[in-house]
């Protein structure tokens, strides 16, 4: 398939196999109908030379596809990554170069449920910048492998990961990662305030944060995370239980900085997102 900014044309969608038990008309109903949780919309639609483009709203594209176009061949790189995903324990990618190619290794056997201790083991370098672990089986060892082996990173999700998050490991996590910008701990739920003041304290490049499906943090501890870090642009609390006086309160923190926060109810235009999901996993970054 064709894409262009992760949109995709709905006709050449519709010839996949997958898609053989399902009209168009049907199709097209869904991209317009379809919400989230949120009450936000799953998918956007466009027209352009007189086709009709579609895409996610997740900030998540269409994965390119593995084949030569037009062909049931694998391309070079699908093969190179197949091999080397199969027998990563071979490999030591210490000083491999490319970010890219790692993360698509990491992507890879995490949709093939094959990522685990031991190949993480293997793929947490220096190199990388951008980690997505969200609902991997992560232990407190692996944790503490990320600050050791990717000194560099900058964006992290955690999301599902609450079984072994906790206060202490977070803690020491965001002391040895300070150059972190954008961090995603939806739903690690043994979280507490001890966690807002380790971000206060240590991410001072902080510019995004999911806390989203956490109810162990207190309202004042959120605001004194607004006010205290200061290159904050996005932040997600969709669901904690903030008083009228304390929405009050971060919309004159939110507006004169442009800060956008994500809280179910509120409603400020200069500080609510129009569409939630657009901030939704990580507020845009590409992984």
């Amino acid at each position: 398939m064709q894409l262009s900014a992760g949109f995709v044309d709905v006709s050449q969608m519709m010839e996949l196999d997958m898609m053989k038990h399902h009209s168009l008309e049907d199709v097209l109903q869904k991209v317009e109908t379809s919400l989230s949780h949120r009450g936000a919309k799953r998918f956007e639609s466009k027209t352009e030379n007189s086709k009709t483009l579609i895409r996610a709203c997740f900030c998540r594209n269409f994965e390119l596809s593995t084949y030569h176009e037009g062909s049931n061949v694998p391309t070079l790189l699908a093969n190179c990554l197949d091999h080397i995903t199969s027998n990563i324990n071979m490999y030591d990618l210490e000083d491999f170069p490319d970010e890219y190619l790692i993360n698509k290794m990491i992507h890879r056997l995490k949709r093939q449920k094959k990522l685990n201790n031991s190949t993480l083991r293997q793929l947490l370098v220096p190199i990388l910048e951008h980690l997505d672990l969200d609902g991997v089986y992560v232990t407190e060892g692996t944790i503490k492998l990320i600050w050791r082996s990717c000194p560099n990173l900058k964006v992290i999700s955690l999301k599902d990961c609450g079984y072994v998050s906790t206060d202490n490991l977070m803690e020491q996590l965001l002391k040895n990662l300070p150059s972190l910008e954008s961090i995603n701990l939806c739903a690690c739920k043994h979280l507490t305030d001890r966690t807002l003041k380790a971000l206060c304290r240590y991410s001072k490049n902080l510019r995004q944060l999911n806390l989203s499906w956490i109810r162990t943090m207190s309202e004042k501890a959120i605001i004194d995370l607004m006010i205290k870090c200061t290159q904050l642009k996005h932040l997600d609390i969709y669901d904690h239980k903030i008083s009228p006086e304390g929405r009050r309160c971060m919309v004159d923190i939110a507006k004169p900085r442009g800060l956008t926060v994500v809280l179910k109810g509120l409603n400020d235009q200069q500080v609510a997102p129009a569409n939630p999901c657009l901030m939704l996993p990580n507020f845009g970054l590409t992984w």
